[in-house]
This record gives structure tokens, C-alpha cells and sequence, in this order.
């Protein structure tokens, strides 16, 4: 009989022949699956010239390969759109791209169905590295596309990657090294490329921008410039947006090669969808809280997105509304929120059949929220293109869908005919005043219970105001013109908050008032200064001429002269007053103190009047104090009780010994640098006797851990 050693090795013999058949079955198998596709991305590279847009009907009459194909039947994708119809044939025969069509007309698809194609027909791996970039300008859009690129490349093998802020760095830093294809935002994007040493772009064959006007705008300028560094001039290039750029210097920064432009709703009468139906109406600042309030009562069945200017106004209307009931879910969504509470509410409202969702113009780019009713713009937009932008969040794909835009009295003339001139069909409405509701009152009592509520609304108010502000177009944004207490009052608050760069602006326009009245004929010409002639045809005293490199002011001049002709009041009218308080003596100085010290003063007077200058009773106080001030008071001594010799005494009078000092600080500088180096070898000889004793206690685990193992195979064997 065989011992149990040798069947336990005809054993292990067996199962490592049957190891090596797997592989080399897998290995045929993989071979032959990749002779395959070589093939069939060779048949389609064939077929891409003869792409004509004319001719396409279903995503099936795409040269793409079937793992694609398989990916868009399984999301549920069968008609292209016309963006998709035009744009991928180009893309697919290695075009740049400059892509612009109407919001919710389904140009996610149109770059991604590109970029998977052109990894399957270079048959890339994931040793080739990095392959594809995608660039959002927000988080939430990032995600949404990420989302959507895992429903139809799921058949692929390659891998993907979402980098946005909000996560931990480390973690991407990770991972990100063994993707293909990277969704991101350009700050994170950018953090990577500096900061992650596996993490680089040499092998990158497409870029794609996802609303290309916003990164290459002078919010992103700087960041992409910086990531363009890092990547090839060398590859293909999409950019997608609903109001494209044509700017000829963007184009350059970005190294596009012939790129055809792809607008596939040109020649449309509206740049708008054609089932959305738009509308605005004019209202005081102070009344827009109230007609939000009184319209989100009126369509409480309705999900309706609402946009304000700024994070702060978002925070604090959440805050209140929540409080107020209007009687549907109120949710916000901002750029402060931890990144985890943002997509959450993202996904939340996404879901929900009726919502109010007050939102930052972050959730006005390309996100696609299923059946919103209505889009709400409380706040004027910065221009066309994002009130464009805003309301293209409803009517999507050939869905019904409304607008509604609150305009000030100060802002409706120059916005409406930015619409017009952007052909954007809009048409002013009219308030119900029967249905307006006030709400003020509840917003003071909240704000009067709560002091993080009143500080909200504060912030809200600065931050409003404070956008204003730094709107460019000052045709529409004039903040000189905006009721300041009437809208303080409106938002419950007890007073109107400071708002500090407000009352810089405007010392600043006074300071160059007085420039201007200072400098207007400062020849003698017409004007304030020189002559003048009143209205009865008598001549007004002329001012002294101006002296070459001064400039005086004339009301302080003509004070002067003024002054000088008064004369001093006498004592007898001084008794003259109704009511005089009486001063006494309360510092107790003595007159003949006083009385010496007008003598110095009327020698001080006398000595700079022989000097041709006049100087008055104060200026001469001032400065025999600082004469006594600045006497110097030297003590011998014997003054103070101690015996002295000559040489120490003269050594005194000398002073400080400036060699000495600096010879001292020298040296004591040294001893301190020395300490603090033998701190820090210290420091480093205890780090490194720990790592050789953390060293030492590991290599005996392992020494250990091979003795029982080798323990245990001696007792199998």
C-alpha cells in the first residue's frame, strides 16, 4: 500500500495539472474574444464615412459594437435626438467638436457614446493608464453623468472613475491611478495632476467639457489653463453646452484642430423648447418673499424649482418656509453643504412627485430633475444665457413645462430686451393682489424668538445686496436703487444690517466729489473757483490764485478768512448768555503757576514772531510741553545712594556700546541654534530607535509564523 505522503502528492500533481488546463482554456478563450473584437472594431472603422445623419432612425443604425449597443437597449435608449443624430458620426471620424443645443435635447449621450467607441477601437486596457477626461462644472452634475455612464458602458471592461470635491482625497488618490475614464470637476481634477504621483495624462485621447462655457469662462480660466499643462495637445476634443462659445481665444487655449460646429437648433424661431411657457412679473423687492409664499400656497401639488442669487439667501428661506408650512416639502440645495447631503437631496427631489426645492445657480446647469412643473427665478439672473440655463431644468424631452421671473421696477427694461435680442419668447403677467398673502410679521416673531434665524436672515440681506454689487451689467443691477429698510423689513429682521462695503463705496464717491470741486477751472476759469457773477450781475469775491503743485480747498480758504476777521468776544457778552456753567478750579492749579507759565508762553510767542511767524496760544502750550517732554534727566550716583567711580560714571554718560550688543546677541543666537539642533537629533534618534524596535518585534511575528507553519506541513506530510 501506498504510504499517505505519496497519494497526498498524486493528489497535489492532480489539482496543479487541472490549474494549468483552466488557464490555458482562459487564455484561449480571452484570445479569441479579443480576435473578435479586433475584428469587429476593424469592420466598424470601415463603416464610420458612410455615417450619414439623414439616414439614422435607432441607436442599431450606429456602426457601434455590441457591447454599447447592448448597454443603450438595456438603459432603455432607442431613438437618438438631434444632437446625438449630428454630432456622433463626427465624433466617431476623430472631428473636434463644438456642440450646442437646447437644454433636455439628450447631449450627455452625444459625447458619451464617443468616448466609449474610441477606447473600444484603440482596444484599450487598464494598463493603457488614463484614456478619457470629463469635465463638469459642478459636483451634482459630475454625478449625473457618471450615473449614466455606468447604465451603458456597464458591457465594457474598462473602468471609471468619479472624482468631485467633498471626498476624501486619499482614497481617490487611490484609485484613481487604475481608471480609464475620469468624471470630475477642475479643481479636484487639477489637485490630482499636482499632487498624485502615479496619477498623469500622456496617453489621454479625448477631452470632453460638459457645459463648456461655464469651465472655459474667467471663474474656471485659471484652473484649466493649469490642466491643459498637464495633458497632450494631441488628442479629440468635445465640447457641449446649450449656449456654446465661439470665442477664438477660448478655441486657441484649448489647441482645437478644424472643430466643427454642431447647433442643431440654429435656424428655430426660439432658443427655448417650444412647450415651455414663459412669463415674468414686476415687483418692489420687499414684496417678492411675500408673492413666493402666497404662489407656492397656490401650486402646493406642483414640484417647483426656485432659484436665488446667493447660498445665504437659499439657507435662510429654507430656514422660514420650513417654519411657515406652505404645505409641500421644502428642501434646499447649495454650494456649503457637505457633498454627501447634496447629491442625497439631488436624488431625494429627483423622486419626489411634489417638492419646492430652493436652489444656487448650481442646479442650474445640466441637471436633469424627472417632471418639474415650474421653475421659479426669484432673483434676476446674471444674463440670458443662465436664465437660459435656469429654466431649461423643466420641459425636457418634449415634456410640458412653465417659468415664472420676478423682475424689480430697476431691472425689467434692460433684462427683457436681453431676451428679446437672445430670442426668448416672454410675456408679462399680472398679480392677483386678492391672493397676495403678507408674511412679514411671522418672520419678525420667528426672528424675535430665535437668534440664529436673525442672524440668517442678516447674512441673507449682505449677501444679496452684496451680489448686486458685483454685478457687471449695471444696465439691469443698480444697488443704489434698491429700497434697503423696506427689504430688512420683509425679511423679518428688527433693523437694517450695516453693510460696510456699501458706506466705503460711498466715502469713496464723496472723496472724488471734492476731487472734482476742487479741480473743476482750477485756472480761474468758469465755475467755483476764480470769479464768479452772481444772478443780479454783482461779482462775487474772487479766491486767491492756486499755487503751481497745490491744490487748496476754497471753503476752507474762505473760512480762514472768515476767522481772522471776527473779533474776540468781550466779557460783557459773555454775561450776556441765559445759562453759563460756572468752572472751577478742579485741577487746583495755583495762579502763580498759571500765570508763570503764560510768561513762557508769551516768550515762546515773542521769539517765533521775531522769526516772521505768528503762533497761537495753543500751539505754543503744545510745544512747551514737548520741549519739558523730551528734556533729558540724567542720575548720578549719589543721587540714589551708591558710589560710583569716575570710569562707571563716565561709561554711563557714554550709553549703550552698540559692537558689545551686537557681539552678545551673536553668541546667544548660536547657543539657541545649537539647543534647538540637538532637540531635533534627539527628536530623530527616539523616532528611529522606534522603528528598529517596531522592525525587530515584526521580523520575530514572521519568524514565529514560518515555525508554525513549517510545524504544520511536517504534520500533513
Amino acid at each position: 500500500m501506498e504510504n499517505e505522503s505519496d497519494q497526498f502528492k498524486k493528489r497535489f500533481k492532480s489539482k496543479k495539472h487541472c490549474k494549468k488546463d483552466i488557464k490555458k482554456k482562459l487564455w484561449k478563450e480571452n484570445k479569441k474574444k479579443w480576435e473578435l473584437e479586433a475584428e469587429e472594431a476593424k469592420e466598424l472603422l470601415s463603416r464610420y464615412d458612410d455615417i450619414k445623419p439623414e439616414d439614422i432612425e435607432t441607436f442599431a443604425d450606429f456602426p457601434l459594437c455590441k457591447k454599447t449597443q447592448k448597454g443603450l437597449q438595456d438603459a432603455g435608449y432607442e431613438q437618438p435626438t438631434e444632437i446625438q443624430k449630428s454630432s456622433i458620426g463626427l465624433a466617431l471620424q476623430g472631428c473636434d467638436i463644438l456642440g450646442a443645443a437646447k437644454t433636455g435635447s439628450g447631449k450627455t449621450l452625444a459625447f458619451l457614446i464617443p468616448m466609449l467607441e474610441c477606447l473600444f477601437q484603440d482596444r484599450w486596457t487598464a494598463e493603457d493608464g488614463l484614456g478619457v477626461v470629463i469635465i463638469s462644472p459642478t459636483r451634482e452634475l459630475a454625478y449625473q453623468t457618471f450615473e449614466v455612464l455606468y447604465k451603458i458602458g456597464k458591457q465594457h471592461e474598462f473602468s471609471a472613475g468619479l472624482i468631485i470635491g467633498g471626498k476624501d482625497v486619499e482614497e481617490e488618490a487611490a484609485q484613481i491611478c487604475r481608471t480609464n475614464i475620469v468624471v470630475c470637476t477642475p479643481g479636484r481634477l487639477l489637485q490630482h495632476l499636482d499632487t498624485t504621483p502615479d496619477f498623469e495624462g500622456r496617453n489621454l485621447k479625448m477631452l470632453v467639457l460638459d457645459e463648456a462655457d461655464r469651465i472655459l469662462d474667467l471663474g474656471f480660466k485659471a484652473t484649466m489653463n493649469a490642466i491643459l499643462e498637464h495633458i497632450p495637445v494631441q488628442r479629440q476634443t468635445l465640447l457641449f453646452s446649450a449656449t456654446q462659445t465661439k470665442s477664438v481665444k477660448d478655441l486657441a487655449r484649448l489647441s482645437l484642430q478644424d472643430p466643427k460646429y454642431v447647433a442643431v437648433h440654429d435656424h428655430h424661431e426660439h432658443s427655448t423648447p417650444a412647450q415651455l411657457e414663459q412669463s415674468y412679473i414686476v415687483c418692489e423687492l420687499h414684496q417678492k418673499i411675500n408673492i413666493l409664499f402666497s404662489f407656492i400656497k397656490a401650486h402646493r401639488t406642483k414640484k417647483i424649482l426656485v432659484f436665488m442669487a446667493t447660498c445665504k439667501q437659499v439657507k435662510y428661506a429654507f430656514e422660514v418656509f420650513c417654519k411657515l408650512r406652505p404645505g409641500t416639502t421644502v428642501m434646499a440645495l447649495y454650494g456649503t453643504l457637505h457633498q454627501l447631503r447634496r447629491v442625497s437631496i439631488y436624488q431625494e427631489f429627483c423622486k419626489k412627485p411634489s417638492a419646492v426645492l430652493f436652489a444656487t445657480d448650481i442646479a442650474a446647469r445640466g441637471l436633469d430633475f424627472p417632471e418639474v412643473h415650474w421653475v421659479v427665478q426669484l432673483d434676476c439672473p446674471e444674463d440670458a444665457s443662465t436664465y437660459i440655463h435656469r429654466v431649461g431644468r423643466t420641459a425636457r424631452y418634449q415634456e410640458n413645462g412653465e417659468s415664472l421671473l420676478f423682475l424689480l421696477p430697476s431691472e425689467e427694461y434692460a433684462m427683457v430686451k436681453q431676451l428679446n435680442d437672445r430670442k426668448i419668447p416672454i410675456q408679462k403677467i399680472e398679480v392677483n393682489p386678492n391672493k397676495k398673502m403678507v408674511i412679514y410679521r411671522k418672520l419678525q416673531s420667528y426672528c424675535a424668538q430665535d437668534p440664529e434665524i436673525k442672524e440668517s436672515g442678516k447674512r441673507s440681506f449682505v449677501s444679496y445686496v452684496k451680489s448686486v454689487f458685483l454685478m457687471k451689467n449695471k444696465d439691469v443691477f443698480d444697488v443704489s436703487k434698491l429700497p434697503l429698510e423696506e427689504f430688512a423689513i420683509s425679511l423679518g429682521l428688527p433693523f437694517t444690517p450695516r453693510v460696510r462695503f456699501l458706506e466705503k463705496r460711498q466715502k469713496e464717491q464723496q472723496k472724488q466729489l471734492d476731487r472734482q470741486d476742487v479741480s473743476v477751472n482750477k485756472g480761474g476759469g468758469q465755475g467755483e473757483i476764480g470769479n464768479m457773477s452772481s444772478a443780479d450781475g454783482e461779482e462775487k469775491t474772487s479766491l486767491p490764485d492756486v499755487e503751481v503743485g497745490r491744490v487748496k480747498d476754497w471753503r476752507k480758504e474762505k473760512r480762514r478768512q472768515e476767522l481772522k476777521e471776527m473779533k474776540p468776544a468781550s466779557d460783557e457778552e459773555d454775561d450776556d448768555d441765559l445759562l453759563v456753567i460756572k468752572k472751577e478750579n478742579v485741577f487746583g492749579i495755583n495762579d502763580d503757576e498759571s500765570a508763570g507759565e503764560d510768561d513762557e508762553v508769551e516768550a515762546l510767542k515773542e521769539t517765533t514772531a521775531k522769526k516772521g511767524k505768528t503762533l497761537t496760544k495753543v500751539a505754543a502750550l503744545k510745544k512747551l510741553a514737548k520741549k519739558e517732554r523730551n528734556t533729558k534727566v540724567r542720575f548720578k550716583n549719589e543721587d540714589v545712594g551708591v558710589k560710583g567711580s569716575e570710569d562707571e560714571e563716565e561709561e554711563y554718560e557714554k550709553g549703550l556700546d552698540l559692537k558689545e550688543a551686537q557681539e552678545y546677541m551673536r553668541k546667544a543666537d548660536e547657543e539657541d541654534k545649537k539647543r534647538f539642533r540637538e532637540r531635533v537629533k534627539a527628536k530623530h534618534k527616539e523616532e528611529r530607535l522606534k522603528k528598529k524596535q517596531a522592525k525587530q518585534k515584526k521580523d520575530e511575528d514572521e519568524e514565529s509564523g514560518d515555525e508554525v507553519g513549517y510545524c504544520l506541513v511536517y504534520l500533513l506530510l
